[in-house]
């Protein structure tokens, strides 16, 4: 799913058949789409409804409602990318042992992957797309870090950046339906690629997401249309391009760390070399990171 043009800063331009292009064009501009609902628990930690004060209890007591998601936010509080010494067997245990800020990630996380990133028949390309997200959250983080910036945030930035594209899949999906005749995997994934911003973006406002993660699924292909939330979309959209990278095989990835070191971004966020290769140099971290949430 890794194309030139996202080393170029922008979304490739459409190559859909005319007739499927306008159906996907009238879905989304009616609104006649399926959004999924966001779960609850990831919803309130979002729009930042626990208090410190009192997200210990309430963040237990919502998790322990649902029973299923509580038990895969274990696993991964117990996976080597998190875990800290004797296992984990309580919510209460995880907000003790690896904190607050970093449980809320892993609720979102499990949450989304759960109930959202979820398409039946494409097992593959979703498994694919989810992991993707998981590392370029993990690597927003990181370049968040570097400049002082929001890391909580950062994060929820990257791992949605293409949130849209399940969304899109199911769609095309529907109208393959419709038309008796399921679509090609290869004309899926360029309506993916053509229109997920669009489309993550309806969603994130069906969300009510804050707005830095709004602009960063909107304009991470393209920084230049970002708001006031600049630095956010910059920093995903750096993410997202490191995100690829890690997973780009060793014959190609002397040639694709030259187009990410030579992408606007990195000047844009006032990167010098050695930052950037500090940060290339955590792939096996951010790798380990995402496993935690895909296996």
């Amino acid at each position: 799913m890794f194309t030139c043009s996202e080393m170029q800063g922008s979304a490739p331009p459409p190559v859909l058949p005319g007739a499927v292009r306008d159906q996907v064009e009238r879905r989304i501009g009616d609104g006649r789409l399926e959004l999924p609902m966001l779960p609850h628990v990831a919803g309130q930690i979002l729009a930042g409804g626990l208090d410190e004060s009192a997200a210990i209890k309430d963040l237990s007591a919502m998790l322990n409602r649902d029973q299923a998601l509580a038990g895969h936010v274990l696993r991964v509080a117990n996976s080597a990318a998190f875990a800290r010494g004797a296992r984990i067997q309580s919510i209460q245990q995880a907000l003790v042992r690896i904190g607050l800020s970093q449980l809320r990630e892993i609720v979102v996380a499990v949450a989304l992957q759960s109930r959202v990133f979820r398409v039946d028949g494409y097992a593959d390309v979703v498994g694919e797309l989810w992991r993707h997200s998981a590392i370029a959250g993990a690597y927003a983080k990181e370049i968040a870090r570097h400049l002082r910036f929001n890391v909580e945030s950062a994060f929820v930035c990257g791992l949605l950046h293409d949130v849209g594209k399940p969304v899109l899949l199911s769609l095309m999906l529907d109208l393959g339906k419709e038309a008796g005749a399921p679509p090609s995997r290869d004309l899926c994934l360029d309506a993916l690629r053509t229109y997920h911003t669009r489309v993550g973006r309806r969603l994130a406002e069906h969300w009510s997401l804050p707005e830095p993660a709004v602009e960063s699924i909107a304009f991470h292909h393209e920084i230049g249309g970002a708001g006031q939330h600049g630095q956010a979309v910059r920093i995903t959209a750096l993410a997202n391009l490191l995100s690829h990278l890690a997973t780009t095989d060793d014959q190609s990835h002397e040639a694709v760390e030259t187009l990410v070191r030579a992408h606007p971004v990195c000047g844009a966020l006032n990167l010098y070399p050695d930052d950037l290769g500090q940060l290339i140099a955590r792939r096996d971290t951010m790798l380990e990171h995402a496993e935690a949430f895909t296996s």
